[in-house]
């Protein structure tokens, strides 16, 4: 089934020193052409004129708001200075390829060379963050992809199915773009990122390789190494098999942990590289099938693995729930099946459709795509977060955007799956707005004030409650934050977690009220239930009050609904 192209927004066409620009259906397709350091001034001049600088300016800014959550004094000298230690520490490793590339792009837009180097080690210095000290930080962004082939497909076809979560509401989703690289000594290959942003996790080349960006947290990082972009434009740049990838992501050590998830379209296989500083493993498909969210897959990967409960259980939900629609769906999955898949509202853990749990439709999901190459065809979402329930997935042809032919840019668009009613769709926008005021704007005053607008659209969503709380609770408001934490705790969880968890906030909220014989029922319930580590955490707190200092490592993450604690 597919929907008319009639709605597309008004085109666009520039064209600065040999590269060019247009806008089809609202996302952004550049054409870049020539030496590494023609194609850095034709992006810097094109994205100036068509969207300024604030997709830069965003991500230069992302390091400080997240050091600002949890050391708000030394935000700004903190970031300035770790994005130039690593820049410092591994600018040679960039090859002068990139570095002319980099320094170009900074220049169109009028500023000095070393801050788009700064700006590459962006991603690798949230990693290497996230594994020193986890809850110190919000986490890095998350993401869910899949590749089916063979058997597991209607007649065979390759399916690529990809959620890109990450920062950047109203910036990043607004600027979507697929970026072609046409290098004068070279292959061609294409980003799928954002406008202004000199690399991506995201792309595919023209020997049919496509890779994908997935966050890992190990304790296994380091302040020296391979960079991610540099990895991922290496394969994409320099590859044309699955085993040559492979084999690039693990030739040398990395600064952090991540995965890629490789498919090379040409002989319909795939491989995930999971990896750390040092170490790393390679997943292949199972029965046709490869999926992956944020976690380790092998033994000797998850030892190094680090990173609170919610988080693992987010990454475990949405591994659960994409590989359970997928065997629904086996041999009989077609493209027009992915945005269902993508957009899925259910937690496997609670037995129900959620707003924001564990769920494969992240609220942070700022790109949705489907790519069959046996149709030549790629289909990505636009518009407001998350982007999977778009009404559309807008169509492209894949030949055409490695080609550069623009008048057969377009192909028909896939329908969105739908699973938001127009209640669901007011809520989840508060509680969008509720992450921006506290991501972006560092205000919990207004991020708690749209949690209650949303907690009265959908009184039954318990995350509206629960993360109104333990924002005030780590402003120190306790008597805000009690009746929302009781509230919560009054819900009733399937997941036995939760429920522990629950009790759990509500027990410290009066610990730190001083109202110490009221919180220790709390803890006794879920002392009483088998969910550790939260439950040892509640007999604990039997023996010792919760104390203020301990607030410190608590960091409310709208990412997955809950705070990361230490426990």
């Amino acid at each position: 089934m597919t929907v008319p192209n009639d709605l597309a927004p008004g085109d666009l066409s520039l064209e600065r020193s040999g590269g060019t620009l247009v806008r089809r259906k609202g996302v952004y397709i550049a054409q870049l052409r020539g030496s590494y350091a023609d194609m850095g001034r034709q992006h810097g001049e094109l994205a100036l004129a068509a969207c300024g600088d604030v997709v830069p300016q965003y991500i230069n800014q992302l390091v400080r708001k997240l050091v600002a959550h949890a050391l708000p004094p030394v935000a700004g000298p903190a970031a300035a200075l770790l994005k130039g230690w690593f820049r410092w520490r591994n600018r040679a490793g960039l090859g002068e390829d990139m570095r002319a590339h980099l320094g170009a792009l900074a220049r169109a837009y009028g500023q000095h060379p070393a801050m788009a180097e700064r700006l590459f080690f962006v991603p690798d210095i949230f990693h290497y963050l996230a594994g020193r000290s986890f809850a110190m930080l919000a986490p890095p962004p998350s993401c869910s992809g899949f590749f089916a082939c063979g058997e597991a497909t209607k007649d065979g076809k390759l399916l690529i199915g990809r959620n890109f979560d990450f920062f950047g509401r109203g910036v990043w989703n607004t600027n979507n773009a697929a970026i072609v690289m046409h290098p004068e000594h070279g292959r061609r290959f294409c980003w799928l990122g954002a406008l202004g942003v000199s690399a991506s996790g995201q792309g595919f080349n023209e020997s049919g390789l496509f890779v994908g960006l997935h966050t890992n947290f190990p304790n296994d990082v380091s302040t020296k190494g391979s960079p991610i972009f540099k990895i991922v434009h290496d394969i994409l740049a320099e590859c044309t098999t699955l085993d040559e990838a492979v084999a690039r992501v693990t030739a040398k050590p990395r600064i952090c942990g991540l995965s890629l998830h490789i498919t090379d379209t040409r002989a319909r296989t795939a491989a995930v590289v999971g990896f750390s500083a040092r170490h790393a493993e390679v997943v292949r498909p199972e029965n046709g099938v490869l999926v992956r969210t944020n976690h380790y897959t092998t033994a000797d990967m998850q030892r190094i693995e680090v990173g609170p409960h919610p988080w693992r259980a987010n990454s475990y939900g949405r591994f659960q729930r994409v590989t359970e629609l997928l065997e629904a769906k086996r041999g009989v999955l077609t493209g027009g099946d992915v945005p269902h898949i993508l957009s899925d509202c259910f937690d496997p853990f609670e037995q129900r459709k959620l707003l924001v749990g564990n769920t494969v439709a992240a609220p942070h999901t700022v790109q949705s795509m489907v790519m069959s190459p046996d149709d030549d065809a790629l289909w990505l979402a636009h518009g407001e977060l998350p982007v999977c329930h778009a009404d559309r997935f807008l169509g492209f042809r894949v030949s055409a955007l490695l080609n550069g032919d623009v008048d057969r840019y377009e192909i028909d668009d896939l329908p969105g799956a739908g699973q938001f009613n127009e209640t669901e769709r007011a809520a989840m926008e508060e509680y969008e707005e509720a992450w921006s005021m506290y991501m972006d704007h560092l205000d919990s005053d207004r991020a708690v004030f749209h949690l209650r607008r949303g907690a009265e659209l959908m009184p039954d969503e318990a995350v509206f409650p629960r993360m109104a709380g333990l924002l005030l609770l780590k402003d120190k408001k306790y008597v805000q934050a009690l009746p929302l934490l009781l509230r919560n705790a009054a819900y009733y969880y399937g997941d036995i977690l939760m429920r522990a968890e629950s009790h759990v906030w509500a027990g410290r909220c009066l610990d730190l009220m001083r109202r110490r014989p009221e919180a220790v029922p709390h803890y006794k319930t879920a002392a009483g239930l088998n969910a550790p580590p939260v439950s040892a955490a509640a007999a604990r707190h039997l023996e010792k009050p919760f104390t203020t200092r301990q607030l410190f490592d608590v960091a409310p993450e709208f990412m997955v609904g809950n705070a990361l604690a230490k426990y």
